[in-house]
């Protein structure tokens, strides 16, 4: 069949598009932690036409936005019937794939505000995910409004394809991205290329210090989803953990409560990253400081300080990290971890005060001690967990 816009039309009207949902699945405990909505046209011989053969025929013919405000009733209604399968308290959200002429405008952002004031899906059950590509070619004033009022009104934005764009830091610098999808083509050349394996986990680590959650796409192999299991990312999504399933077959799927290997080591390695760097981004930032004025160093000051609860360790800590809760590494992790915020507080008032090196050295001095045992317990933990690890799977 010859796709042409005048058929899409004719679908639309007809109602003949509907969702596959492809699984994601948490690292963290191998279980099912949403999906996203893949757009497909149901033809009248029953057959389905995949979104690579239609997608870019309607989006030339301005029908995107068209077809995007078709179907958002239609994961609304599905997303009843898959929030009904789930406790009260969590609920995986459903990813939805939107284009630039759908933010390049008001239509989609009433929608989502429409939908979640009337309950129809909480902001926590909904994320959009959207092309790298597409939100640096459009760099316009609208898609910036669209994408800030989407996340004021709580939802979560995706960047899909992460790395193929044109510029990924400025994109992510700029916009209030909640989670990056790493392009499926750095996985399927991890294996034999060094080069694309470290992309993987450096991306992993940066996404982790900015306090951005990560997707891997294209697990295809038993060996892959291995490969990537201690490396820190948050979800999985692949042909190996599920193709993309109707709505019935979704269903079906999370009632079988389906399970993967899992280890919380991945998160555990990122906990550490982030504290080494915090401790000497702060070093560095203190230091700046000695050459700047009293009004300079209290302002740029109020920046660096944080609660002890607020720095990445304390998020993962008092987060995901309570999985250890048990563990007494991570008990024993808590008091350093509080006294170092301490020593941080007197070196900012120290600093307020206009002290020179002479007076920070021994600050800093006990400020290391606290992260050295920081990092003691948390390699503690980690060495722990992995040959625990080792023996469940041996």
């Amino acid at each position: 069949m010859t796709v042409t816009p005048e058929l899409i039309e004719q679908g639309i009207a007809q109602d003949q598009f509907l969702f596959h949902y492809q699984p994601k699945i948490s690292l963290l405990n191998g279980k099912p932690s949403g999906a996203e909505a893949l757009l497909r046209w149901l033809q009248p011989d029953g057959t389905l036409t995949p979104p690579a053969d239609f997608i870019p025929i309607a989006e030339d013919a301005g029908l995107l936005p068209r077809l995007t405000a078709h179907m958002f009733p239609h994961l609304l209604r599905d997303y009843q019937q898959i929030r009904a399968l789930h406790e009260p308290g969590s609920e995986s959200p459903i990813a939805l794939n939107v284009s630039a002429s759908d933010l390049d405008g008001t239509r989609l952002l009433r929608l989502v505000r429409d939908a979640i004031g009337e309950g129809q899906i909480g902001c926590d059950q909904l994320q959009l995910e959207i092309t790298e590509g597409v939100i640096v070619a459009e760099g316009n004033q609208q898609v910036d409004r669209t994408l800030t009022g989407l996340v004021a009104a709580g939802v979560k934005l995706a960047m899909d394809d992460f790395g193929t764009g044109f510029s990924s830091m400025n994109t992510l610098n700029r916009l209030p991205f909640s989670t990056i999808k790493l392009d499926q083509s750095f996985v399927r050349q991890m294996e034999r290329s060094m080069k694309s394996a470290t992309l993987i986990k450096a991306s992993i680590s940066m996404a982790e210090m900015l306090g951005i959650k990560t997707v891997i796409e294209g697990i295809e192999t038993e060996q892959t989803y291995h490969a990537l299991l201690h490396s820190g990312c948050n979800e999985a999504q692949g042909y190996w953990i599920s193709k993309p399933l109707p709505l019935e077959g979704y269903i079906a799927f999370l009632n079988s409560r389906p399970s993967w290997p899992c280890s919380p080591v991945g998160m555990l390695r990122m906990a550490q990253l982030t504290h080494t760097w915090q401790h000497k981004l702060m070093v560095d930032s203190v230091l700046s400081l000695l050459s700047k004025d009293s009004a300079e160093r209290t302002d740029a000051l109020e920046q660096l300080h944080m609660d002890h609860t607020e720095c990445s360790l304390g998020r993962w800590y008092y987060g995901e990290g309570q999985h250890f809760a048990d563990n007494p590494d991570f008990v024993a992790l808590e008091a350093p971890h509080q006294c170092l915020h301490d020593s941080c507080n007197r070196i900012f008032e120290a600093v307020r005060d206009g002290a020179g090196p002479d007076r920070l050295l021994p600050l800093l001095e006990t400020l290391g001690d606290h992260s050295g045992e920081v990092h003691r317990y948390l390699h503690r933990l980690e060495t722990r967990c992995l040959l625990e690890s080792f023996q469940n799977n041996s």
